[in-house]
């Protein structure tokens, strides 16, 4: 039988396994005060950060205000889905910006 340590151990690496595929952002990047998070991940369906930051999303970021429903613990992380709809709008926020950027790019 496994120990519960085990257990945390595989969801922590599953966890960096799935913010491998996910953009790592600046608060900024999503719209947030710049003292909102220090390790951001973002995707289209979420927006991820570290336990030990999420205090500060919450504080400086409005997380607060996120449907309990839509916050999720796992491990060492804590994810907001996007089904929040102040997650979604800077899930929004961020992915404009990627949008813009690209056009500044390619002129």
């Amino acid at each position: 039988m496994e120990s519960i340590y085990d257990v945390i151990d595989q969801i922590n690496d599953k966890m960096r396994e799935r913010l491998k595929e996910m953009f790592y952002c600046m608060p900024e990047e999503l719209g947030l005060d710049n003292r909102a998070g220090y390790r951001l991940w973002c995707d289209r369906d979420s927006i991820i950060v570290d336990k030990q930051h999420d205090r500060s999303l919450q504080y400086y970021g409005g997380f607060e205000y996120c449907d309990k429903d839509y916050r999720h613990e796992l491990g060492d992380y804590v994810i907001y889905t996007a089904d929040d709809d102040r997650v979604e709008e800077h899930i929004a926020e961020f992915y404009n910006n990627q949008d813009e950027s690209q056009r500044s790019e390619e002129t």
